[in-house]
């Protein structure tokens, strides 16, 4: 009792200590049984009866739609979550797929459709499928730009670069009966009045055909466009008169540009053939040349006249 007395404060400590042990240590074991007791100190409620076979049905459906990934679905643009592409248009303004032509006059649906580069500003230059024709000229004729087996006509790609027009010396004036008036088309000569066979005095040339025929005019009048084929004595050339008609003489020359493969630059006097790759089998002939274009036909489709228009510079 005297060590108690003594060492009083030490004897407090230790006491407190083992009542929080206790304490601790109770509260622990309650805390462990409160589930139970504190369920069966609940009252029993109303049993409930089981789902139908067919709300179970459409919960089980509706879960199994709950665990699935979501998918977003759009019958049209509606500007939500759909990134949209900007460029800078012609006024140099920001602009959309939806407010501008982005490379005029080719629409964007039609760039879009065959999905070629729209923001490449020189997409109308290129040659996706390298078949010799730019975008530009694909879209001018209806073509596919990415399948190589669907181009424009190799004839497009024929200009005209340069000419030389002048007419032709001798007009078939007048026919009486089987003679026919031959004069100068400056009316300088007298006329020749000749028939088949007959050279014309002056020149290199003779009278070897006629054909009687006659075309209606734009007020439908039949008119007299009978022809006179004229036969060059050296070279064994012909040449056709058309009457009172001055015709374009056939020492015209038109040069011509071919852009198809390697760039190939040629001459063609009037009413003379020539042919292009790579379908060399194919003929056409050189009818006029004027200042802005040049007029041939396919000599397997004489009546259907084909313009060649000028090389752009």
């Amino acid at each position: 009792m005297t060590w108690a007395r003594e060492n009083f404060e030490r004897v407090a400590l230790i006491a407190g200590i083992l009542f929080l042990f206790l304490c601790a240590f109770f509260i622990w074991r309650s805390a462990g049984g409160f589930a139970a007791n504190f369920a069966s100190l609940q009252p029993a409620g109303p049993q409930k009866p089981p789902a139908p076979i067919a709300k179970a049905a459409d919960l089980e459906d509706a879960m199994r739609k709950v665990g699935q990934v979501p998918q977003w679905t759009f019958a049209g643009r509606s500007g939500i979550f759909v990134p949209e592409k900007h460029f800078i248009g012609p006024n140099g303004m920001p602009a959309t797929l939806q407010t501008t032509e982005v490379h005029p006059p080719v629409p964007n649906e039609w760039l879009d459709q065959f999905s070629l580069p729209i923001a490449d500003a020189d997409v109308l230059t290129q040659d996706p499928d390298k078949d010799g024709y730019a975008n530009l000229e694909e879209w001018q004729q209806k073509t596919n730009p990415t399948d190589k087996n669907s181009h424009p006509p190799f004839i497009a790609k024929l200009k005209l670069k340069a000419f030389t027009r002048e007419p032709f010396r001798l007009v078939f004036a007048s026919r009486t009966g089987d003679t026919f008036g031959i004069n100068t088309s400056d009316l300088k000569d007298p006329t020749q009045f000749l028939q088949l066979g007959d050279g014309i005095r002056g020149t290199k040339f003779r009278i070897v055909d006629f054909k009687e025929k006659s075309a209606p005019n734009q007020y439908g009048t039949e008119m007299d466009v009978s022809e006179l084929t004229l036969e060059n004595q050296d070279n064994r050339e012909r040449f056709n008169l058309v009457k009172e008609k001055i015709m374009i003489s056939p020492e015209s020359v038109a040069t011509f540009v071919y852009l198809w493969g390697d760039r190939r630059e040629f001459q063609v006097k009037r009413d003379r053939e020539f042919s292009l790759p790579p379908q060399t089998e194919i003929s056409y002939k050189l009818l006029d040349v004027q200042s802005d274009k040049a007029v041939i036909v396919n000599t397997l489709k004489p009546d259907e006249r084909i313009e060649v228009g000028p090389l752009a510079p």
